[in-house]
Parts: structure tokens; sequence; C-alpha cells
């Protein structure tokens, strides 16, 4: 997997998490991840296609969630709602799209599809062939683990 195609993807995430909740978010090592993940309850996925076929795969618990939306929406929230789920799926975009756009600018030509959210418990998620790279960051509301799968064409 070429790194070029990850770091804009992490770099990404964390301004714009920054942005949103104006607070500073640390992000953790990077780690090579196993074929299968689990997922924290809450997962954004962004299809990437072009020159390179792979995800991105934004992961949280179904509290931070409900809190990062919180803090985009100005709102108090019980539950992870329709607005709420639209909000992580906004946020998903907004990082896809600053991503592309630095790899686009710099030669490539990769384009994304919309997100799609998923919840669940024992939500598990297989990476056969791709092989994927974590980095967690860390957010006052919990972590958001950016999970980044490519295969070069």
């Amino acid at each position: 997997m070429r790194y070029t195609y990850i770091r804009p993807f992490t770099d990404a995430a964390q301004v714009v998490l920054e942005q949103v909740l104006s607070s500073r978010i640390v992000a953790g090592d990077i780690q090579l991840s196993a074929t299968t993940v689990i997922s924290r309850g809450v997962a954004t996925i962004v299809g990437i296609t072009g020159e390179a076929d792979g995800r991105i795969l934004f992961d949280m618990a179904p509290a931070c969630a409900v809190r990062i939306a919180e803090a985009m929406n100005g709102e108090t929230m019980t539950e992870l709602d329709r607005l709420g789920q639209d909000t992580l799926t906004e946020l998903a975009s907004m990082i896809a799209g600053r991503a592309i756009t630095i790899l686009n600018d710099a030669g490539h030509k990769l384009q994304v599809s919309p997100p799609t959210l998923l919840m669940g418990d024992n939500l598990t998620l297989s990476n056969f062939e791709l092989e994927t790279l974590i980095v967690p960051l860390e957010t006052s509301f919990g972590d958001v683990v950016v999970n980044v799968a490519f295969t070069t064409c």
C-alpha cells in the first residue's frame, strides 16, 4: 500500500475534527490492521476509486458519536437520531473531500463515493486483499479510529 494515499486522510481527519470540535486532536501511532475489524459501534465508510481502489472507515463508540454530533449541531442529543447520523456522514464527506482534493492537486486521479453509516453491536468488517492501516485520533469525547485501506490498480 502506498503511504502517499494514507497520510492525506489521517491528516484531513485530524484537521477537520479540530475545526468542528474546536479542540486539539492527538493522533496515535499508525498500526497495521488485521484482516477483520470489529467496530466500536458506529462506522462511517467512504469508498475510493480511480487510480487506486479502497475505502476509509471512521469508527467510534456510540457515546463518542453522539457527543460529536451534539458539538457539530450545537444541541443536546440523547441518541444518534437521524440528524446525528446525517451529521456523521457529513463529517466523513468533509474529511474525504479534503483528502481527495490534496491528492488530486498532487496529480492523482481519485473519486469518493457517498458515505455509508453502519451502527450496531458486534459489527464485523472484513478487509480481505486490502492492506489496512489504522490511526486512532484522541478527541475529548473518545477515540475516532481512522482505518484506511487501499490497493493500487
